[in-house]
């Protein structure tokens, strides 16, 4: 019986002793780099976290790059929570960490200056087209100054990379709001591209428009040779050409367009809505189903409301982002999680009475869902995430001159009457 006891004890003993036993970090970051090769993300960072007590730096970057291209931004997080200050310092490390940033929740662009001011290595090309990303999106002073300092220290061998250049005329011309020399600066880096391609082009028109120098964009366009254009460049051209007066050119420039997609029509539709509404009719006319599902919208509603009740289907959420004071603010419907819920409300309010003295009438059409008690047409659409971000804006101390809205979801076609008249 002792004996056996013995066996058992050792046997226990060995089993345990084989189970705690590691892996070395060499091995360790050979599987990481076998699995990463591989595209397979999932098995890396799992492989990782559980060998996370045995791991260098090298293993720690590895599984950082695995949460970027998983977009795994709570993983990431906790990674990055726990990292030493030497770790923290490790120049690769940080390189990724900006990456990750950036990348991943695409919400934090103070957070990538705030670890570029910490780094002690020279950003590539990746992490230079990030940082000019940051700035343009931060556009403060800090900002400003960084960025210059990125462009003044470029190496000459990425001064030809179209894509930077492209990223750097956007962040500049981002800066441009009365400050000239931004505008002039950016015109001038993209004069001196040996080869412009559409990326270049198309951020350069769309810069302009977004610094109300409409006729500028119209003549680049004009330049821009035709197997370039496509419907990125046609919709800046044409958004451009809606911070002013000039008809003629949207008109013609929406002729010349061989293929008229949905988003184009968009772009052009508050300048030519005969035109646009002429084409929208003409395209449900050749689109058969749509006169079937327009001709008993009611029947086909019950049903679709059925189905998903039988399949238990979850409805996606709508979701809107804004920009407010260098951070992303995340609000869905009938969002009352913020502090200034109070404000933010009573702001869509005021919006909503300046609407109505200019004729606007709320569209119940773009309710998709019965209403329920104590629910108006016009309290279920003013609620609706883009407009408490329009009025998130609008609460704020220092108002805001530019404001964007964007959205996981399409903008229903009332809140698109809200952007039009009251912006």
């Amino acid at each position: 019986m002792f004996r056996r006891i013995v066996s058992l004890y050792q046997n226990l003993y060995k089993t345990s002793s084989i189970s705690s036993s590691s892996l070395s970090s060499r091995e360790i970051y050979s599987r990481m780099k076998q699995l990463m090769d591989s595209k397979e993300y999932k098995k890396t960072f799992d492989f990782f976290d559980q060998q996370s007590h045995s791991c260098t730096d090298f293993e720690i970057n590895l599984a950082l790059k695995a949460c970027i291209s998983l977009n795994e931004y709570q993983c990431g997080m906790n990674i990055q929570k726990t990292l030493s200050q030497n770790s923290l310092n490790n120049p690769y490390i940080q390189a990724t960490l900006i990456q990750f940033y950036s990348l991943i929740s695409n919400n934090m662009p103070t957070k990538v200056l705030d670890l570029f001011d910490e780094m002690n290595i020279k950003p590539n090309q990746a992490i230079l087209t990030v940082l000019f990303g940051a700035c343009s999106r931060v556009a403060n002073d800090r900002a400003m100054k960084i960025g210059r300092k990125l462009l003044d220290e470029m190496p000459k061998n990425l001064k030809t990379d179209n894509y930077i250049q492209s990223s750097a005329i956007n962040m500049l011309m981002r800066f441009g709001d009365e400050k000239a020399d931004s505008v002039k600066d950016a015109q001038k880096i993209f004069k001196l591209i040996d080869k412009p391609d559409a990326i270049t082009y198309t951020a350069m028109i769309n810069s302009f428009g977004l610094n109300r120098m409409d006729s500028e964009a119209v003549d680049l366009y004009r330049k821009m040779p035709n197997y370039l254009q496509d419907e990125v460049s046609s919709v800046c051209v044409l958004n451009a050409c809606s911070h002013s007066d000039l008809l003629n050119e949207v008109h013609s420039i929406f002729h010349e367009v061989s293929h008229k997609t949905k988003k184009i029509i968009t772009a052009m539709s508050p300048f030519l809505f005969d035109e646009a509404q002429k084409l929208l009719e003409d395209y449900e006319k050749s689109n058969l189903p749509y006169s079937a599902m327009y001709s008993d919208h009611e029947e086909a509603e019950n049903i679709r409301l059925n189905r998903m009740k039988e399949v238990g289907k979850k409805v996606q959420v709508g979701l809107s982002w804004t920009e407010v004071n260098g951070e992303i603010v995340q609000l869905k419907a009938h969002d009352r999680s913020y502090s200034r819920s109070k404000e933010i409300y009573a702001e869509a309010e005021r919006i909503s009475s300046e609407l109505i003295k200019h004729g606007h009438n709320y569209d119940s059409s773009w309710i998709t869902r019965p209403l329920h008690e104590n629910e108006t047409t016009k309290s279920v659409l003013c609620a609706h995430s883009e407009r408490l971000a329009i009025a998130f804006n609008f609460i704020q101390e220092t108002k805001p001159s530019f404001i964007q809205i964007t959205k996981n979801l399409s903008v229903c076609g009332d809140c698109r009457k809200l952007s039009v008249i009251f912006l």
